[in-house]
């Protein structure tokens, strides 16, 4: 019998396949404008990584141990996935720390704040929200609304819901691709 576990991995090893073909057949229908967005999404995640960090996230993300980082395998959405796939950097992940985040690591996120999971980025906890001055708080709510922009976009480019969970998404294409 097959845990949860590796059947986590199986689907997020056959997830990647699919995004690497999905990603292939983008660059050939829409070259550069397609990179363009992954880039402009991972900008703007960085971005507000950076408003976050002005007030010591890290600090207080140490504090309380990451609380906000259990259970997070279903954080990671397709499009940041394909960013992953565009600059050939798919997280390694360890579905065996549960409850603890998969792309994670003992010192923290193991993914630069482009490439982190859209979910994590778009969360500010009350104790990091307490600290933020009211112009950061302003850009933080611009910045949002502008990677919820790129997920829109990229999902009306592919006709897929890319904010949906890569696990999620895997799954469901895999057992249609098994049904051919």
């Amino acid at each position: 019998m097959v845990s949860v576990h590796e059947e986590d991995l199986q689907v997020w090893q056959g997830s990647r396949e699919l995004l690497v073909s999905l990603h292939d057949r983008l660059i050939g229908n829409h070259g550069t404008e397609w990179l363009e967005l992954l880039e402009r999404y991972g900008t703007f995640k960085e971005r507000m990584a950076a408003v976050t960090a002005d007030v010591d996230a890290a600090g207080i993300c140490g504090t309380c141990g990451g609380l906000c980082c259990m259970n997070g395998k279903y954080r990671f959405n397709v499009l940041d996935a394909l960013c992953g796939v565009a600059l050939d950097c798919v997280p390694t992940v360890n579905f065996r720390q549960t409850p603890l985040c998969p792309y994670g690591a003992d010192t923290g996120c193991s993914l630069t704040p482009s490439l982190r999971p859209a979910d994590c980025i778009l969360f500010i906890c009350e104790a990091i929200d307490q600290k933020l001055s009211p112009p950061a708080r302003l850009e933080l709510t611009r910045l949002e609304q502008l990677v919820r922009d790129c997920l829109r976009e990229a999902s009306l480019v592919t006709g897929e819901l890319l904010g949906t969970p890569v696990l999620l998404w895997g799954s469901k294409k895999l057992v249609s691709k098994l049904r051919e």
